[in-house]
């Protein structure tokens, strides 16, 4: 058998609390509307949209022994992800987000329940040579402390591997940012851009020099989103600079469009697409997530066609 896997996605479960009004948004009211349990958790959400674009995936994390976490395991591998470094335990092995999206679908406001992050790093500690070898990318959490994030990026240094860095939480950006300079690319929104550098994309136009700024120790390549005004990126090794505009469509809930896009974007760049091309398929996937309630779309593994014209 095959062992080799186009990418490996390394972070934690969650499970979704999504609240939806059925009226304008009263934040400080009693709303009437519909709450959902889905399947989260931002490495979740890439990995499975990863393997709906056709990519051999293998996903490491972990999750509790409950009829929830076996459903996320069952799902995962209904859909072609390898699950043999997930670890089964008793609790505290998933995450919750609780959202309160608005009446345009748009998140107003969230607070997200950790998991304990040990049994994740319990696998790496003992198989990450391993995992790192049989793989041609990598996709990292940095949620991840400081230890084994560097643990995952040696591995994937001494193999020869890319690393493609997803942020989970604002609030652990700060503690992290020396690892930046290590990853193949880096994809964030402007909100975690202006934490990481200390600058905020303004003006469009203006924003190459700022992302040029953040090549100049190491990182290859940046995408930074910027919700409604779309995306700009930079390649330092091919010298370019872009932006792409958003796809309009009737959106329903934007939680899971980050999630798309990063994976849409690392799909690209993994099949061997420049960053313009890439960016665009990242902008093609999002657009298919925000059109409904879910935080990834299934519809993506038949509409691959028209993604990656």
């Amino acid at each position: 058998m095959d062992k080799q896997y186009d990418i490996v996605v390394f972070g934690a479960v969650f499970v979704d609390i999504k609240g939806f009004p059925r009226d304008i948004l009263n934040p400080k009211g009693t709303n009437v509307g519909k709450v959902t349990f889905k399947h989260g958790g931002v490495a979740r959400n890439v990995v499975e949209n990863l393997s709906y674009m056709g990519l051999k995936t293998r996903f490491i994390s972990a999750v509790d022994n409950s009829g929830t976490g076996i459903e996320v395991l069952s799902r995962l591998k209904k859909e072609g992800v390898n699950t043999e470094f997930v670890n089964i335990v008793e609790k505290d092995g998933m995450g919750m987000w609780l959202v309160v999206l608005n009446e345009k679908g748009d998140i107003a406001a969230s607070i997200s329940h950790q998991p304990d992050l040990k049994y994740i790093y319990d696998i790496i500690d003992r198989d990450c040579d391993e995992i790192i070898e049989n793989c041609k990318a990598v996709v990292l959490d940095l949620d991840f402390d400081a230890v084994h994030i560097e643990k995952i990026l040696d591995a994937a240094e001494k193999y020869n591997k890319r690393v493609f860095g997803v942020i989970g939480h604002t609030d652990v950006i700060k503690r992290n940012k020396d690892i930046f300079n290590r990853l193949d690319c880096l994809i964030c929104n402007n909100i975690e851009f202006s934490i990481i550098s200390g600058r905020e994309i303004q003006d469009i136009n203006d924003s190459q020099e700022v992302l040029k700024e953040m090549t100049k120790s190491g990182l290859k390549r940046i995408v930074v989103t910027l919700g409604k005004k779309g995306a700009v990126y930079y390649d330092s090794i091919a010298d370019v600079f872009g932006h792409k505009d958003v796809i309009p469509v009737d959106v329903v809930d934007t939680t899971g469009a980050g999630d798309s896009f990063f994976a849409g974007t690392v799909y690209g760049l993994v099949e061997g697409y420049g960053i313009e091309k890439s960016v665009q398929i990242g902008t093609k996937v999002a657009s298919l997530t925000i059109s409904i309630s879910e935080s990834t779309n299934p519809e993506i593994k038949n509409k691959m066609n028209i993604i990656v014209v």
